[in-house]
């Protein structure tokens, strides 16, 4: 296992690169059993060359793609059609001279893809390749690592042999195991570091590019990437990894560790504060999340009124007052939203027992029916002449008018339900509709609330803003000497303060009315999809039921019609299998 790993992540081999034989691969690393000439990899490139002179650059075609298929093998040894390309797992497209990466749409399945050895200079329409787990796109022409952000289950990719220049791009491929960038153009150790936040990332291939001739180099990587297993085909030694870690750039590794630190501890508020948001959004409050934030962002807050001396205070009780009335709604909507989940939960469930015991009710009348015609068929007497017996027809025929009588019989069950289920519909409805219309009343009191604490903080900062600018004109002496030369610039022009504080007044209130009409705007949307939602699956169930029982009874007819007319015995089906 240890030798394959190490194979992969060398060199291709100069013949057959895409296909990394590991015979081959051995030879070309020189692990015994070939040639170790240094000069067969030139060698292979040269005619690789020479054959990319004779032959036309192309793109990947349908027939490509047909002959490129690997695995799966089909059972009679035919090659795929292109209908069945999305079963498809690997595919190869090695020293086809191909320009660019098009047409693999429809290869839903494929874990393996190999472009070796051809003549791309652009990784492209690949983020729809879900479940690719190898990519090997050595021997081209590439110069930027891109297009592989929606690759979240690459373990394996070869870049090897192409004009890389920065190690970047790579962010989608969270589970990377094996990184060939092996003879590229990359120059700066500084790149490596890009690597650590792979944390399953075990082998890389760096061989042949400029950093490699750093005295620094192997201790750099060991130093940042301690986590790996293989580093240009050489398996680590333990005890390197120790010195690394330990001698190595000691100062810059602490400061790149804490910054790690940092990032993955916003990360971590990201992900919890997202969490925070999803539970507020099911309760119609996420509008209230950061409200005094937005409020008062660099966007809504003028320069002018900062100025003030009166301002700090001024603001700091508008958020304590805030984040009472906020602290408030959540208690009070949290506890009715509970109640709305609970009781929309009570009513789903309702309606599923419902149709679980209409459905059960019709299968038992199907299935007396099935057991009653069997019983019946089986009487069937003819002449002497094959014909049957009148009383023969009477007892055919009643059993016709017996299966009319259940088709009635499940039809006006399938009507009973659908109108038992409406008018549960309709009276939750109404309940929810009560539900609604009050926490709608309870977030207009909390705006109104709002409204009121902008009124009195617009007051204030006038009243302050007024005094301030009187008391900073009776004083220029003291202005003169301030060291706030912001204070000079605002605190001399009063209707240029005024209306700041107007429009700061005015993004307020039009930032509270959005914000109520969101809240407002979520409520009425999930009662109008929770409602809409159960009338159209009650609709396909409803179509969907009406023609299994359609089938039913005309499977039984058509079983009836046949026994009466040929006479044979009668074998019983599946009793309700189509319905």
């Amino acid at each position: 296992q240890v030798a394959r790993i190490v194979l992969r992540v060398g060199p291709p081999p100069a013949h057959a690169s895409a296909g990394r034989s590991p015979a081959n691969m051995a030879e070309g690393l020189g692990l015994g059993g070939g040639s170790s000439n240094p000069n067969v990899a030139k060698i292979a490139i040269e005619q690789q060359k020479k054959k990319s002179d004779v032959v036309e650059p192309q793109v990947i075609s349908e027939e490509l793609l047909i002959e490129g298929v690997e695995e799966p093998v089909r059972p009679d040894g035919e090659p795929w059609e292109p209908i069945d390309f999305p079963a498809v797992t690997s595919l190869r497209l090695s020293f086809q001279n191909i320009i660019e990466v098009s047409n693999l749409n429809n290869f839903d399945s494929l874990t393996t893809l190999r472009l070796d050895n051809n003549i791309i200079d652009r990784i492209a329409n690949l983020n729809h390749l879900s479940q690719l787990t190898w990519l090997d796109l050595s021997f081209n022409n590439i110069r930027e690592i891109e297009g592989l952000d929606k690759l979240a289950n690459l373990l394996d990719l070869s870049l090897y042999h192409n004009q890389i220049e920065e190690i970047k791009g790579l962010d989608g491929c969270p589970k990377l195991n094996i990184l060939s960038l092996g003879h590229n153009n990359i120059k700066d150790l500084a790149q490596i570091n890009y690597l650590r936040r792979f944390q399953n990332l075990r082998c890389v291939c760096l061989d042949g590019n400029k950093v490699c001739q750093n005295d620094s180099y192997n201790q750099h990587v060991l130093a940042y990437l301690p986590s790996l297993k293989y580093l240009d085909y050489m398996l680590i030694e333990p005890n390197a990894v120790k010195q690394a870690l330990e001698g190595y750039n000691l100062d810059e590794l602490t400061e790149v560790r804490e910054k790690e630190h940092e990032d993955q501890a916003k990360k971590k508020a990201l992900a919890d504060k997202a969490v925070v948001i999803e539970q507020l959004k099911n309760n119609f409050l996420d509008c209230t999340e950061d409200l005094f934030e937005d409020l008062f962002s660099p966007e809504i807050e003028p320069e002018n009124v900062t100025v003030l001396t009166c301002y700090p205070q001024l603001k700091e009780d508008y958020r304590e007052k805030l984040m009472e009335n906020i602290k408030n709604l959540r208690a009070w909507m949290e506890e009715r939203n509970d109640a709305r989940l609970k009781k929309a939960s009570s009513f789903e469930k309702a309606v599923t027992r419902a149709e679980a015991d209409s459905e059960e009710e019709a299968f038992q009348m199907i299935r007396d029916f099935r057991s009653h015609k069997k019983k019946v068929l089986s009487q069937i007497e003819r002449d002497e002449n094959a014909a049957l017996k009148p009383e023969m027809e009477a007892m055919i025929q009643q059993l016709l008018d017996q299966l009319t009588g259940l088709e009635n019989q499940l039809m006006a069950s399938e009507i009973q339900l659908q109108e038992s289920v409406q008018e549960a519909l309709n009276d939750f409805g109404a309940k929810i509709i009560e539900i609604i219309t009050t926490m709608g009343e309870k977030a207009g009191e909390f705006f109104r609330q709002l409204e009121d604490l902008e009124k009195f903080f617009y007051t204030g900062l006038m009243e302050g803003s007024n005094s301030e600018i009187e008391a900073f004109a009776q004083n220029q002496d003291i202005a003169t000497t301030d060291n706030d030369t912001n204070k000079g610039k605002y605190l001399t022009d009063k209707d240029q303060m005024v209306q700041a504080c107007v429009n700061f007044n005015e993004a307020h209130m039009s930032l509270l009315q959005n914000k109520e009409d969101y809240m407002n705007g979520q409520m009425s949307t999930w009662r109008n999809n929770f409602f809409d939602r159960h009338q159209t699956r009650q609709y396909h169930r409803n179509r969907q039921r009406v023609m299994d029982i359609k089938k039913t009874i005309d499977d039984c007819r058509a079983e009836i019609v046949a026994a009466s007319e040929v006479g044979d015995e009668f074998e019983e089906g599946d009793p309700g299998a189509a319905y």
